[in-house]
């Protein structure tokens, strides 16, 4: 992917804030984009989440959550990591995959790539993740 391309999906994803921090007499935190994206790079290292053979995507084809990614996606960072999402945005998808940034309301950023399997009824299943912590990203 090129800079650029991560640039604007990371100004849509934290370029709004919240409706409750829309209060004028409230102060307005500025996130430094530059350093996020700087650390956005910093992701190098993926881990390997869920391998199937048949007899286990044979079984997952009836679930109806496995045909939407939205909740592939929910139910990976909620269960795997125990975290909430503060927000998600697809980076890239093809026929068969999404590469998404997810960021969680406590402060970490992670690339999850998600694999569609059209031999198996069109589920979804996490093929795989890297995590960067955005603890310490400074605020003007």
């Amino acid at each position: 992917m090129k800079l650029a391309s991560y640039c604007l999906i990371l100004l849509l994803l934290i370029g709004c804030e919240p409706k409750e921090n829309t209060n004028p007499t409230s102060p307005v935190h500025i996130v430094d984009r530059d350093q996020l994206v700087e650390r956005f790079q910093l992701i190098h290292d993926f881990n390997s989440v869920e391998e199937f053979d048949t007899t286990k995507l044979k079984s997952l084809e009836n679930d109806p959550d496995r045909k939407d990614y939205k909740k592939v996606l929910r139910t990976f960072i909620s269960e795997y990591f125990q975290k909430e999402m503060e927000s998600f945005q697809t980076i890239s998808k093809s026929e068969n995959q999404r590469h998404i940034l997810v960021i969680t309301k406590d402060g970490w950023l992670y690339s999850v790539s998600l694999k569609q399997w059209a031999d198996h009824n069109d589920i979804w299943t996490v093929d795989m993740y890297g995590d960067l912590s955005l603890a310490g990203l400074q605020q003007s």
